[in-house]
């Protein structure tokens, strides 16, 4: 599922997870990037998800007359701008999440931001629970931490959260990841003092880390402290690899990398992700299947967006080609409408009554537009985010007064919290 997500970044150049989706079903069902060419050992929650997204594809197809192979490669807006990709239970935590996750951090690490939030949608999507996607969130922000050169000191740092809050969004994680930032992994006597390396997600994080905390900088012990515990030996291991990887370096892998099996196209894959990686800035930000990194609600608590907003362009198995001077044509699809970018939520000009209130104390003759914006709903949000000059002259508003307003405005978004969600544009 690595390989999946590694190579949806590569072909979209950004984070899709519609088309992350689709790989991830072609590798159950056909052994898309398996190294025995069939899907093997698929857990309960992933399955479920991709039973899931098969369904909710074949709605789809139904609703528009085409065949869910067509679904998965369409590049018809109409398809998939209400598609939600979060296809998964709410209460779902298993170590699924987790054990794939490192292509997210290594491509965005420059925007950590990006990296820290794209990592928890991208486990997410089939693993609803809170704490799969805060697991998914610090793990990713400590992979970030480890390619930009930080220490395995300041990786393991109790604080590293709070030093990294930013990194966050100044959100903050479930407690029982919190929990796990703090150190509780950090226990001596590792399987006899607790810790398990079962599949549920905190029990895997908490492993993960512990045996990355015990290896003694030696990947290869770290790998076998992890397996040693039992369980989900695997996943653990896997888990533990990609913080361990990403800190220490290939160069410090022991000798079984040797016996990987088509070790060269991964290793092609990784230098792969990482230039793409180099090429990818908010200012490019994908098309419309990329989610908001959150969606303000007026009058409500911001939430996390899991519908795709539109469509999504995808190459099928084996048509991957690419060269430094010719850009993939699943790259070049560009939709405008729904970027995530800035976007502003004023604590106190919520209502379109707050926003009348508020041309009111602006003077200046604006308070004639009151009830023209009220008649229109204009609310805070609204106000803030979309109003501009074309819209003031569809409203009345008198040049005189334009100005006015549009300054009335920017001063607002001066007073507003930096945060990032998908704008529609007409």
């Amino acid at each position: 599922m690595a390989l999946c997500l590694a190579s949806s970044l590569i072909v979209r150049q950004d984070y899709d997870p519609y088309d992350q989706l689709v790989r991830y079903k072609w590798w159950f069902r056909e052994g898309y990037m398996s190294s025995t060419g069939k899907c093997f050992d698929i857990g309960v929650a992933t399955k479920s998800s991709l039973l899931e997204f098969e369904r909710r594809q074949a709605n789809v197809a139904k609703k528009y007359h085409i065949s869910s192979d067509a679904l998965d490669l369409t590049s018809d807006p109409a398809h998939l701008i209400d598609f939600d990709v979060k296809c998964s239970a709410d209460d779902a935590a298993g170590n699924g999440a987790l054990m794939r996750l490192a292509p997210v951090p290594l491509f965005f690490y420059q925007y950590p931001i990006y990296a820290v939030e794209y990592s928890g949608h991208s486990g997410e999507i089939t693993h609803g629970d809170q704490k799969a996607y805060d697991a998914c969130r610090y793990y990713g922000a400590l992979i970030v931490a480890a390619v930009k050169g930080e220490t395995k000191k300041d990786l393991l740092d109790e604080n590293f959260f709070d030093k990294h809050i930013k990194w966050f969004d100044n959100k903050p994680l479930h407690p029982q990841v919190e929990h796990i930032a703090r150190g509780s992994y950090k226990k001596a006597k590792g399987y006899d003092a607790g810790i398990r390396g079962t599949g549920y997600i905190i029990n895997a994080l908490e492993a993960a880390l512990w045996a990355f905390w015990s290896d003694d900088g030696s990947f290869k012990k770290g790998v076998l402290a992890a397996i040693n515990l039992g369980d989900d030996t695997d996943t653990t291991a896997a888990i533990y690899g990609q913080l361990a990887g990403a800190c220490y370096g290939y160069e410090e892998l022991p000798k079984w990398k040797e016996e990987i099996y088509a070790k060269e196209f991964i290793k092609c894959l990784s230098k792969w992700i990482a230039y793409e990686g180099t090429q990818w800035s908010p200012k490019k930000l994908s098309p419309l299947t990329n989610p908001s990194l959150i969606v303000i609600e007026d009058g409500s608590r911001p939430r996390r967006k899991s519908s795709v907003s539109s469509s999504s362009t995808l190459q099928p198995p084996g048509s991957e080609e690419h060269t430094n001077h010719n850009r993939p044509k699943s790259a070049e699809k560009r939709n405008l409408r729904s970027q995530p970018q800035r976007t502003y939520n004023h604590d106190k000009i919520k209502t379109a009554s707050d926003v009348c209130r508020w041309l009111e104390r602006l003077g200046h003759g604006c308070e004639a537009y009151a009830n023209t914006f009220k008649e229109h709903d204009i609310n805070g949000y609204w106000l803030i985010n979309h109003i501009d000059n074309e819209n003031l002259v569809k409203l009345g508003v008198e040049k005189a007064h334009q100005q006015t307003i549009l300054n009335g405005i920017k001063k607002l978004k001066e007073e507003c919290p930096v945060q990032f969600a998908t704008v529609l544009k007409n």
